[in-house]
């Protein structure tokens, strides 16, 4: 995103449906059921690994120095973004996530900009590897659009 010359900005937060903020991956059961797996984890909280996840992608699409990691302090021109994932479902050949997103401005007069949209991955099973890949892949189409949504937002001249 060669044209991006909006402030830096950091995820400040992100939240998941109740029913995936644990540690088990969940994967769909043969009858279309989603099953809690005995054996497959995620590495640590789900809103904690989409939360570096979503930072990567955003990293990976604005240029370098735009994008704080959430652990690092957050500059006062920076832009805070706060996520919250409304829904994520699985069938046996697509992912879906429904998500919100608010980006608010630290310093300046400019408005937060408020967004909802949905996000579709096919699957070619339902097992706990693919419902990970599923989860990253619906997180970087989340960084795409949060990207473009960030750039509406202008660096103050005394920066440019």
């Amino acid at each position: 995103m060669d044209s991006y010359r909006a402030p830096a900005l950091r995820v400040d937060t992100l939240s998941v449906p109740a029913g995936w903020d644990r540690s088990e991956i969940l994967a769909l059961s043969a009858d279309g059921i989603l099953e809690i797996s005995d054996f497959d984890h995620w590495s640590a909280p789900l809103p904690q690994i989409a939360m570096q996840a979503l930072s990567e992608d955003l990293d990976l699409r604005l240029p370098p120095g735009s994008v704080i990691y959430p652990r690092l302090p957050k500059p006062n021109a920076a832009l805070g973004v706060s996520v919250d994932i409304l829904e994520f479902s699985i069938t046996a050949s697509q992912a879906s996530m429904q998500a919100s997103w608010l980006i608010v401005p630290t310093g300046g007069s400019a408005s937060a900009k408020r967004s909802v949209a949905s996000f579709h991955d096919a699957m070619s099973s339902a097992q706990p590897s693919a419902v990970a890949r599923a989860w990253s892949e619906l997180i970087g189409q989340l960084a795409e659009r949060i990207a473009a949504d960030a750039a509406a937002f202008k660096l103050p001249p005394s920066q440019e």
